[in-house]
């Protein structure tokens, strides 16, 4: 069965990676993230979904630096379901259109950072509510069971 978000397409609109000369191992490695989507405008039918990450990582600042530092912003199209549910399709893109869209970023880094003078690097992951509104991330991912009654 297919999922009810399928992805069109997908591409970096910047990508830029830079690998320091001199650098610590000991710096603590941070990462900032976030995701956008919106509806596209005139495409009922379709049901079409702009997906942007924006994801920037390096080292905490006044740390010394670490092997790499990078922003990223990569933009997807994304199709949802004409019946999945109106009122959780923009939810949906921002999830599974987020963690598909972080999967490309992870990608690309690691098969740039593993040609490149300081080795590779593979990005954390991260757990896909984070990419909703603050008030929907700490809900379960699915609901309770109701447990068994004896009659």
């Amino acid at each position: 069965m297919l999922s009810s978000i399928q992805v069109i397409r997908h591409g970096f609109r910047v990508f830029r990676l830079e690998a320091h000369e001199v650098y610590s191992d000991e710096s603590q490695f941070v990462s900032h993230y976030a995701v956008e989507a919106l509806r596209r405008e005139g495409n009922d039918e379709t049901h079409l979904w702009d997906v942007t990450l924006s994801y920037r990582f390096g080292t905490e600042e006044g740390q010394p630096k670490g092997r790499y530092e990078g922003e990223m912003v990569v933009e997807g199209l994304f199709s949802i379901r004409p019946t999945f549910p109106e009122e959780k399709k923009e939810n949906l893109a921002r999830m599974n259109g987020g963690a598909v869209l972080l999967g490309a970023v992870r990608e690309a880094v690691l098969n740039h950072t593993i040609r490149s003078i300081n080795g590779p690097v593979e990005l954390p992951l991260v757990d896909a509510r984070s990419f909703l509104p603050e008030e929907l991330r700490e809900k379960p991912l699915l609901p309770e069971k109701k447990a068994a009654t004896a009659d």
